[in-house]
């Protein structure tokens, strides 16, 4: 089962790729995440990528119903839930468009590929209000949280809890990994 984790660290004059960089690298470092496991060899996951099924969700959120609006209106095909994968083939540079006309950047997310251990560029966002107010605002006062609620799991690698104070200083990552 796939799960969505937000996992949020600090670094000194970072950009997407290093933070992406690094928080790939510390969880494959981390035994308990993906590894020999701990005391009794278990481990949260057997693999994981940063974005994944997920991938392009930190900017969809941000342009809102904009863009589902658009998706809907402009490609009906994709609302239903369910549809053959060659048709995101046949619509892809249509499906592209669309997002950059609203204000995405790269691939639209139901182009991307979920395997891409590093991601794409917007699964990396220094943290603003409006993406702590959605996505860590639930998760204040705490360093991590694995309560398994629908909205997603949430870390902060440096071992700190969520405050307004992570705004403009912490980068928040998005990532997919499979137990």
């Amino acid at each position: 089962m796939h799960h969505l984790m937000f996992v949020t660290l600090s670094l000194e004059n970072g950009n997407s790729e290093a933070a992406r960089d690094a928080v790939y690298d510390r969880l494959m470092k981390d035994a308990t995440f993906c590894g020999d496991g701990g005391r009794f060899c278990s481990m949260m996951c057997d693999w994981f990528v940063i974005g994944g099924r997920w991938s392009g969700f930190l900017s969809e959120t941000l342009l809102g119903d904009r863009y589902q609006d658009a998706l809907k209106q402009e490609f009906p095909e994709f609302a239903k839930g369910c549809y053959p994968a060659d048709l995101l083939a046949r619509h892809k540079d249509g499906l592209d468009k669309l997002w950059h006309r609203l204000g995405g950047a790269g691939a639209n997310p139901l182009t991307r590929s979920f395997y891409d251990h590093y991601g794409a560029e917007d699964d990396a966002m220094l943290v603003n209000r409006p993406l702590y107010d959605h996505f860590l605002k639930p998760f204040a006062g705490s360093a991590d949280n694995f309560d398994g609620s629908s909205f997603g799991n949430f870390v902060d690698l440096d071992f700190e809890e969520v405050e307004e104070s992570f705004i403009g200083r912490k980068w928040l990552v998005v990532v997919d990994y499979h137990n």
